[in-house]
């Protein structure tokens, strides 16, 4: 899991309770300072065509801005404390919202109004009379771990309510590791902690630049992870191949492998099946231990081991070959009608859907003196060939 896309709200949070009088605390100018640095990452992020951070981006200015409206004054008054108890959990609201909800394209009619949203409901607030229909409430005690103070709850107790709500259903997200999910989590994460830094000088300033780091770290990570990993299988692509191939030991060893009948399984099933094939084989590649595991190209794949022992090559190799060989592949009824509700009224007749099961050959070439990354592909691919040349289906080690 990319933690380390939370490291400039954890640094922020180290410095501020170590050092909270350190220099560098007073050494930008602001507010200017988090307005540039939001158009800068802004600017990267439509570079990189990621408009969905736009939307984020939006609600992290539009909690500065009200920060700076409504949120520098006591909070005796009855209009502030009503902000401090409703605004962070309009923020976490929104970003639950946005986490788990698909978001639309923020250069779409309903991006642009989304973007706007984020941006202008935090600065609504400050305006509403939020304190008259607050005041009103009858919020029990039990809610809180501290009393209630003066009918409002202190920013502790919104700090613990807003964090048990965002990381329970977080939590659930985290399970799929997505770098997005830990970039959202840390944007949160920045905009709260804004509530803990209240007696900081420039406290909202230096949120916005935890966050707008904490997103250009998710930027780099994503577009890092889309120049090296193939998004339909998940693993490593071509490009990660060759960078691997570079650094190769001497003893070491390298198989080709492929799909068997790929092109006729591609024309009789079509290119969706052809793609649930290319996803499993990746799924059964990426379990294996002790072989790096590669997408080559179409329906080639490349394993790399660090050594050249033989009977353990041809014995993972061969682990590789049984499992693909054994894994039953459900597909879908040719016959299945396009109407939902005639496919709902066939569902059960007919029996299940067909299976079918895939086949790979697999040929692979121990590393010899004089070999570079060029000629030791050459020889596997030889192998591979030779591998098919004989029935398909096996796997022939290069002499």
């Amino acid at each position: 899991m990319p933690v380390f896309i939370l490291l400039p709200v954890l640094a922020l949070a180290t410095l501020q309770w170590g050092w909270p009088t350190h220099a560098l605390f007073t050494a930008l100018p602001f507010p200017e300072t988090p307005f540039v640095i939001l158009f800068l990452v802004a600017g990267v992020a439509a570079l990189m065509r990621q408009w969905h951070w736009m939307v984020w981006l939006a609600l992290v200015a539009g909690h500065y801005w009200a920060a700076l409206l409504g949120l520098q004054q006591p909070m005796s008054e009855p209009a502030v404390a009503a902000l401090f108890f409703v605004l962070p959990l309009l923020v976490t609201f929104l970003m639950l919202v946005l986490t788990v909800l698909p978001v639309p394209h923020a250069i779409s009619i309903p991006g642009v109004l989304l973007v706007f949203a984020c941006f202008f409901l935090p600065i609504a607030l400050v305006e509403a009379p939020l304190a008259l229909w607050l005041g009103a409430l009858n919020i029990p005690d039990f809610l809180f771990a501290r009393p209630l103070t003066t009918g409002y709850v202190t920013w502790g107790q919104i700090w613990w309510f807003s964090a048990s709500l965002f990381l329970w259903l977080g939590l659930v997200s985290f399970r799929y590791a997505r770098a997005a999910v830990w970039g959202q989590f840390g944007v949160w994460l920045a905009i709260l902690l804004f509530y803990v830094m209240l007696d900081r000088p420039n406290a909202s300033g230096w949120i916005v630049l935890a966050a707008c780091l904490t997103l250009l770290l998710t930027l780099a990570y994503e577009m890092l992870r889309l120049a090296y990993v193939d998004e339909l299988t998940q693993l490593p692509q071509r490009r990660a191949l060759e960078r691997h191939l570079k650094h190769l030991g001497r003893r070491s060893a390298v198989c080709m492998l492929d799909v068997d009948h790929f092109k006729q399984f591609n024309d009789t099933w079509g290119h969706e099946v052809g793609d649930q094939v290319l996803r499993l084989l990746g799924s059964i590649l990426a379990e294996l231990r002790g072989v790096s595991a590669y997408r080559y190209g179409g329906e080639e794949f490349t394993l790399v081991f660090n050594h050249n022992r033989v009977d353990a090559i041809k014995e993972k190799l061969e682990e590789a070959r049984q499992r693909v060989e054994a894994y039953p592949l459900a597909l879908r009824r040719l016959d299945r009608p396009e109407n939902i509700r005639e496919g709902k009224s066939r569902r059960g007749k007919g029996g299940g859907p067909k299976t079918v099961h895939i086949t790979i050959s697999l040929g692979c070439a121990l590393r010899q003196s004089g070999d570079n990354a060029e000629s030791l592909l050459k020889r596997a691919d030889e192998a591979l060939y030779s591998a098919k040349q004989a029935g398909r289906n096996q796997v022939k080690m290069a002499q």
